[in-house]
């Protein structure tokens, strides 16, 4: 049976809302709405509004489910919705705190700036303050692949096409762009898209001020261009965060690039790392310079692993000197026993899953998004301790902005 867990901002009442979500599965182009059968025998409980707007312990949200299929999990600061297959591969059950208002098949859904993007049949649709299908933004006879979006541009995939639509500020045409490949997924931050191919390619285009786009440079990009330090390896996952990306490799490497202004790439930057150490603490900060430098010119981290219980946690601090921006992809040294499967990036964060079912977070963690039960920011992925403590696999990982979510299943 896998659970839901949710860490995080929560200054919209999102974790009440995601609770007792709506329901509805889809089959064979019928609907049924189990939220409404709920409502009518009076099971839903109430929502109560909660002054909490930080989650730093993992606490269980929508609905126990056996299947492990999850096809898409999309989170504002608002709204939350999962997608999981439901029968067979014609079906789905969608748990959301918005409503589902017209049958159709569920193709693919993104965020775009703080609204939820999602694609039924042939419509793509833009959500409410209620509904997940609010205003259309386009449509198409060709099958959409998969969508993303920035804070105002709309990317889909149809086949070996690429269309662009401007939303905000107001929905413009869509812009073809031409590509000579097969796009299989699509992560975009504010300003970046990277694209994934069915050869296992990185392209990137878009805003390159922070080296989001792993070409080398700051600079910023129209069309999609292939990561060149990434040529010859074969990469399963692509993921987009603010302005910072990751990559997994079919091997299980994890690959960073971009902005580590929070040290959202799991290296050490220098708002979080230091030169002075304060004395009462300095036996809790370990060495991050390669090599120890004259005159005080060696860099530290705080480490927190003293509260930890499970006793199997473990720091991935990267020997490098502080980083900033970080404009071609860098390979992290996780060691030989950690296989990255999935990654999963929020503004300032980032989230990894190992093929033995341990989760890593690093990043800025002010409202608890890393799931270590403070809120002391990390530049280095670190495991997460409470699913260690409950003996509880992880097999998925997703991200909100400043918040993420967590499958697992009882060892």
């Amino acid at each position: 049976m896998l659970k839901t867990t949710f860490c995080g901002f929560n200054g919209f009442d999102l974790l009440e809302k995601v609770k007792n979500p709506l329901k509805y599965i889809w089959n064979k182009s019928e609907i049924t709405d189990l939220s409404a059968d709920i409502e009518m025998t009076g099971k839903k409980p109430a929502v109560t509004k909660s002054k909490n707007t930080t989650v730093i312990k993992p606490e269980e949200i929508l609905a126990p489910n056996e299947t492990e299929d999850v096809h898409a999990c999309i989170a504002t600061l608002k709204d939350l919705t999962m997608v999981k297959v439901y029968g067979n591969d014609d079906g789905f059950l969608i748990l959301s705190s918005l409503r589902v208002k017209e049958p159709g098949k569920f193709v693919s859904a993104c965020t775009l700036k703080d609204k939820t993007v999602t694609v039924f049949d042939n419509r793509v649709y833009l959500n409410d303050k209620e509904s997940l299908q609010g205003e259309t933004i386009y449509s198409t006879d060709a099958p959409v692949i998969c969508v993303g979006g920035t804070d105002d541009i709309l990317i889909l995939a149809e086949e070996k096409k690429l269309k662009v639509i401007r939303v905000f500020p107001k929905v413009s045409l869509a812009r073809e762009l031409a590509v000579d490949f097969n796009v299989t997924a699509v992560s975009c931050g504010k300003e970046h898209t990277l694209l994934l191919t069915s050869s296992g390619t990185v392209y990137s285009f878009g805003g390159g001020s922070r080296g989001q786009l792993g070409l080398g440079h700051i600079e910023n990009r129209e069309e999609p261009c292939i990561l060149e330090d990434l040529a010859g390896v074969k990469i399963s996952h692509v993921e987009a965060g603010g302005w910072h990306s990751l990559a997994v490799s079919e091997l299980g490497d994890l690959y960073v690039w971009g902005w580590n202004e929070s040290g959202q790439l799991g290296l050490p930057c220098r708002n979080i790392s230091t030169l002075h150490p304060p004395p009462e603490r300095k036996e809790n900060y370990q060495m991050v310079s390669p090599t120890p430098a004259p005159n005080n010119g060696t860099w530290f981290t705080p480490v927190y692993l003293e509260n930890t219980e499970s006793g199997l946690c473990h720091a991935y601090i990267q020997r490098v000197d502080p980083v900033q921006i970080q404009s071609e992809p860098c390979v992290l040294d996780l060691g030989e026993d950690v296989n990255v499967v999935k990654v999963a990036c929020g503004s300032r964060h980032s989230a990894a899953v190992t093929a033995d079912g341990q989760l890593l977070t690093c990043g800025w963690n002010d409202y608890g998004q890393l799931c270590h039960q403070d809120v002391y920011s990390r530049d280095y992925f670190q495991t997460v301790d409470y699913f260690l403590q409950n003996k509880m696999t992880v097999k998925d990982v997703f991200c909100g902005p400043w918040s993420t979510i967590i499958l697992t299943s009882q060892h």
